[in-house]
């Protein structure tokens, strides 16, 4: 009796573990960028998920049960969350909660026709689920910089509807590159 009290808490504590750490990992890639420290963290949770797993699972063989119920749960997540990483749905996902707000930001802003560069503008600390550092007006559009960034480089979104231009690289906003999120706007990562 003992020995299945304790297999049923090393399963179920690898699975909560489990599942906080993909929370952690799907948080971290729902940046323009990518919060590599947020990332390591939630790989580390998720290390210490499958490490309670495989505990779990030799536990389960040692009381008689070679294939118990939960043993493809953990795999299973973890494919699941794998795909959503690489299809880029956390930060799409997060993006369209927030879009709305971006919109009505860049609705109030002054024109980005009257811009000659790099021009500052105000913008609200938070936007949506983003915190943005600085604002910017650009020709043909509004370049913002989110806080959490892309490790050692800028990160943030564009709302540029006639797409990004090559004068939009300079000597402080490096090699930029754009990737498209639909209407207009753009996510971005870029060298300081």
């Amino acid at each position: 009796m003992k020995l299945v009290l304790s297999v049923r808490w090393v399963v179920w504590a690898a699975h909560g573990v489990g599942v906080a750490g993909a929370g952690i990992l799907l948080w971290a890639f729902s940046f323009p960028g990518y919060a590599v420290f947020v990332a390591a963290g939630g790989l580390a949770v998720l290390g210490v998920a499958a490490l309670l797993w495989v505990v779990g699972a030799q536990l389960s063989y040692g009381s008689g049960r070679t294939w118990p119920w939960w043993l493809p749960i953990a795999p299973v997540m973890a494919v699941v969350v794998l795909a959503l990483l690489v299809t880029g749905v956390p930060l799409r996902a997060r993006w369209a909660l927030s879009r709305a707000a971006f919109e009505t930001v860049v609705a109030e802003m002054p024109a980005s026709t009257a811009a000659t560069r790099f021009d500052r503008v105000d913008a609200p600390a938070t936007i949506g689920g983003y915190r943005i550092i600085s604002a910017y007006l650009v020709p043909g559009g509004v370049v913002f910089y989110e806080a959490h960034g892309a490790f050692f480089d800028d990160a943030g979104f564009a709302y540029l509807p006639g797409g990004p231009s090559p004068t939009l690289g300079n000597g402080s906003f490096e090699s930029p590159t754009f990737r498209p999120l639909g209407g207009g706007w753009y996510r971005w990562t870029a060298s300081w």
